[in-house]
């Protein structure tokens, strides 16, 4: 069975640039080729990629002859992210085929409003998927839609690959771009500064960091605070989770876990988070209880079987 899927990026992609749509999609198609093997992934994206996986072809779009052939040859036809004219032609070109035609999780949000209406108005499809049920909601109220027609989809991470270390360092970690505003360094910093007698580390603070080769620093921290003014999956504290990582963060984060099991959830201001951090950090049996419920959270949640089923299902019922 050959499903093709269409999206902006996935992984890392050759100039580097990685999100986490881009990283969502690759740890699918990892999930994938290793639970359904039946299923065979073509992959084209719009930015090239460095990412590889055995079993999946991943091509540019500008690959348009193969590109064609696949469409005619598919079982399905999946655009995961991507909301660019280009994009719009291609699934049009896959409803003349009368290929069944699943949106998301990471295409439609609600930010580009009228662009998404066009979106949906030129093209057929069967299923819309969405990274969270408070956007499913969102999505059917705004573009008048029938809950039944979106379901929530949410890829995690590796938990292989971001296995708990055999040992953690003792610094409080915060990660993300910090150009981008919603990220709100500022905040972290000033926690920084307040709570003093803590090591802090930064990883993306005026300099991208890489992604492969941040990973073993990210799984030894002691701590993750994740300080986004808001988050509509927040990829970056499910990696932290597996890891047995444990976090203090706040319910604007759609993903901000389960309250003292994953780490603390608290208000978005300096004197919750300064109380919180310290609480985790002068107690270590809290803080180990946390590391192993953070990790047995996102093992029990997350399960990349569990996903991969849930693809399957998705299938059987838009086919």
């Amino acid at each position: 069975m050959k499903i093709v899927i269409l999206a902006f990026n996935i992984g890392i992609s050759k100039n580097g640039f990685v999100n986490g749509p881009g990283m969502s999609l690759y740890n699918f198609a990892k999930f994938i080729s290793k639970y359904l093997p039946k299923i065979k992934l073509s992959i084209y994206t719009h930015i090239e990629s460095s990412s590889e996986i055995p079993g999946v072809e991943i091509k540019t779009t500008r690959y348009a002859t193969d590109l064609l052939n696949d469409i005619k040859s598919c079982k399905a036809f999946h655009c995961w992210s991507g909301l660019i004219n280009t994009f719009l032609t291609i699934i049009r070109l896959a409803n003349t085929y009368r290929k069944p035609v699943i949106l998301g999780p990471n295409l439609l949000d609600i930010v580009d409003f009228k662009k998404e209406k066009y979106f949906l108005k030129n093209i057929e499809y069967k299923r819309i998927l969405t990274v969270n049920d408070r956007l499913k909601y969102l999505i059917s109220n705004k573009h008048v839609l029938l809950t039944d027609e979106i379901e929530s989809f949410i890829v995690g991470p590796d938990l292989d690959l971001w296995s708990p270390p055999d040992k953690y360092g003792k610094y409080i970690l915060w990660k993300g771009n910090s150009s981008h505003m919603v990220k709100d360094i500022g905040f972290a910093k000033e926690i920084k500064d307040r709570l003093s007698q803590y090591e802090f580390m930064f990883m993306g603070d005026g300099k991208k960091y890489k992604y492969n080769d941040h990973i073993d620093d990210a799984k030894k921290a002691y701590l993750y605070i994740s300080t986004s003014l808001s988050e509509t999956k927040g990829m970056a504290l499910m990696e932290q989770w597996a890891a047995g990582v444990p976090s203090v963060t706040h319910p604007k984060i759609y993903q901000h876990g389960e309250n003292y099991k994953t780490g603390i959830i608290t208000n978005k201001d300096i004197d919750s988070y300064c109380e919180a951090i310290t609480e985790i950090m002068e107690n270590s049996r809290f803080r180990a209880d946390l590391s192993k419920g953070a990790r047995d959270y996102m093992l029990n949640k997350f399960d990349p079987k569990l996903i991969a089923d849930q693809y399957f299902r998705i299938l059987n019922n838009v086919s």
